[in-house]
């Protein structure tokens, strides 16, 4: 299911979401985007996609995407244009992801916490010259936190 451009939706109509989705791609949706009870309604979601701007959201997963579902087997943050870091702790429940892809944050420079679940196989980030420069140097703040992932391509090659 794809949301995209509705700035005054606030929430998910009652009862008309199927709580058997699996793919939610969620685009410039601000107001939806911060509510906190969000994805708490879909427990089989595997897919997830969230595209900003999101404005104000500087760390993620903040309070709004707490609570993410650990079913997720893949996240995709696009163009978050305020974010500065990555909370690898706050994704530590997704015990499911396997993909991770981070593309056009171009303030998104740190990760903090623990590193990133174990289950990941595939780490992508594109476009976020900051954490790509980082990932490339093993940069001590970052590397220790992605390491473990077999699969790292940063701006299309593979480290």
């Amino acid at each position: 299911m794809y949301i995209v451009t509705c700035p005054e939706m606030e929430m998910f109509p009652e009862g008309g979401m199927p709580p058997s989705l699996r793919l939610l791609r969620i685009g410039n949706c601000e107001k939806l985007l911060r509510n906190p009870s969000l994805l708490t309604l879909f427990d089989m979601l595997t897919e997830l996609s969230i595209v900003g701007p999101c404005d104000g959201v500087e760390s993620f997963p903040n309070k709004a995407f707490a609570l993410l579902p650990p079913s997720l087997t893949s996240l995709d943050i696009w163009s978050m244009s305020s974010l500065h870091t990555l909370e690898c702790t706050g994704l530590l429940h997704l015990t499911s992801l396997q993909k991770l892809t981070i593309t056009n944050c171009l303030k998104l420079e740190n990760m903090e916490g623990e590193r990133l679940p174990a289950s990941l196989i595939q780490l992508a980030i594109i476009r976020c010259s900051l954490l790509e420069e980082r990932c490339r140097m093993r940069h001590p703040q970052i590397w220790p936190k992605i390491s473990h992932v077999k699969g790292i391509q940063v701006d299309g090659k593979w480290i």
